[in-house]
């Protein structure tokens, strides 16, 4: 998926995650993520970067450097501008349910 996200685009799954970035540069519906399959043991080496985004009201709970479980759909490709001026493509996903399930 991370490869190629558009082809998984309108697909559900269950994701983990670690929250890398939820702030002001983000806005509260969005968050980007260290996301696998499964629970990782590190995060930064395991898992992969991605887009998610929710409802603000959904989102309010959580941090950066949470761990979250989420039931996911999948939009597809996402870019975004790098702090180095550069741009980066990452899946992005739309959360369905998310709970907290640790820290990262």
């Amino acid at each position: 998926m991370v490869k190629s996200p558009d082809n998984y685009a309108g697909e559900t799954y269950k994701v983990w995650g670690c929250m890398s970035q939820f702030d002001a540069a983000t806005g509260p519906d969005t968050f980007r993520a260290q996301a696998s399959y499964r629970m990782e043991k590190n995060w930064y080496s395991n898992g992969s970067n991605a887009v998610f985004m929710g409802a603000a009201t959904q989102l309010a709970d959580f941090a950066k450097n949470d761990v979250v479980q989420m039931n996911v759909f999948v939009f597809g490709s996402y870019i975004y501008k790098t702090q180095n001026g550069g741009s980066t493509k990452v899946p992005s996903f739309m959360v369905v349910d998310i709970e907290k399930a640790g820290s990262c």
